[in-house]
């Protein structure tokens, strides 16, 4: 990787259930299988081994501020849109991270909605090159049986669903476009 991924999360949840996770402290990571065959099954460059160490939040007190802080920091065009008449939030950024180890306390942090989001096959995150045209998947995070599973097969766009893939690019590109629009980019640094 050497470009910015994207990071696209949209899951069911219920306006109640939503700001008790927001609310909610962060939660620490527990290694375990999911995490490191999903860590595994990655190629990178200088690969340290998984430990618990590693595997942190971030320094956040809340989950909220964890969104706050993405929305605040411009140069990652980051989103937060809850519908409350499908009960669907999408949030995510258009330039989120390309190191692993950097990502790490975001994929905790979305492992930890598991308890709080509606059951439905539309639950799902991924991380992904949106603009650079390469065909990894760095992350795809998917919630099953209330469990949020770090899927360590999804290495390929091919891999993932093509319903979900076009959804997904058809909600960033829309996104994309809003977004450029509002950036003052006078005031980039």
């Amino acid at each position: 990787m050497s470009e910015l991924s994207s990071l696209y999360c949209k899951v069911k949840i219920t306006k109640p259930q939503l700001e008790k996770f927001l609310n909610s402290p962060l939660e620490e990571p527990e290694l375990n299988k999911n995490w490191l065959d999903y860590w595994e099954s990655r190629k990178m460059y200088s690969k340290s081994v998984l430990t618990q160490e590693l595997l942190r939040t971030y320094n956040d007190d809340i989950n909220k501020e964890v969104i706050d802080g993405w929305i605040d920091y411009p140069e990652a065009m980051a989103f937060s849109d809850y519908d409350e008449t499908t009960e669907e939030w999408n949030w995510g950024m258009m330039f989120f991270s390309e190191n692993f180890v950097e990502m790490i306390p975001m994929f905790a942090f979305i492992i930890s909605m598991e308890k709080y989001v509606t059951e439905s096959t539309e639950n799902k995150a991924i991380v992904f090159p949106f603009f650079w045209g390469d065909n990894a998947v760095h992350a795809f995070i998917e919630f099953k049986n209330g469990k949020a599973v770090l899927c360590p097969k999804a290495q390929t766009l091919k891999d993932i669903d093509p319903e979900f893939l076009e959804k997904t690019k058809d909600f960033l590109n829309k996104k994309w476009d809003q977004l450029s629009k509002e950036m003052d980019l006078d005031n980039l640094d």
